[in-house]
């Protein structure tokens, strides 16, 4: 009787996490859209490192959040660190499609989308996974584009 009760307590622990994995997914949480919403802000207004902070707080909350990792990998593009940037957004990449939250969005002419800003209102697929996808495409491409710094000369022999 008590191995009964016990595989019907892991069934149903078993069934409850599948039914908790396959829940409607829910807008994002107010903890990380607040300063994911400033940091859009901040960076139209080219506070870049006001927005940066904004970010990576919302980051602190959400580790895995692809709107942050966009646009901080549009600002370490616009520092010049290319391979910081393209980190941000292979991060951003691995869980993109799993956010469903729609975008606002605001994009430099040919570059990377400057700031991507979710409302929160959830479509039926991730508005954000092309969005990166695309982000990453043109990085990569730059970089590509881009001459390695010259290796530094070894100094001459003291005699």
């Amino acid at each position: 009787m008590r191995k009964l009760i016990g595989l019907t307590l892991v069934a149903l622990l078993v069934l409850g996490l599948a039914v908790t994995v396959q829940a409607q997914p829910r807008p994002m949480e107010q903890d990380v859209f607040t300063p994911l919403a400033k940091g859009y802000d901040l960076l139209r207004e080219g506070k870049y490192e006001a927005a940066e902070y904004q970010f990576k707080t919302a980051l602190s909350k959400d580790t895995r959040n692809p709107f942050a990792l966009n646009n901080l990998a549009a600002i370490e593009e616009k520092k010049g660190k290319l391979k910081d940037a393209v980190a941000y957004l292979e991060g951003a990449t691995m869980y993109a499609k799993d956010y469903l939250d729609k975008v606002e969005q605001t994009c430099f002419v040919g570059g990377l989308c400057n700031a991507v800003k979710p409302i929160q209102v959830l479509g039926t697929e991730s508005t954000i996974a092309p969005i990166v996808a695309d982000n990453l495409k043109k990085l990569k491409e730059k970089v590509a584009a881009t001459p390695a710094p010259p290796e530094p000369s070894a100094p001459p022999k003291m005699k």
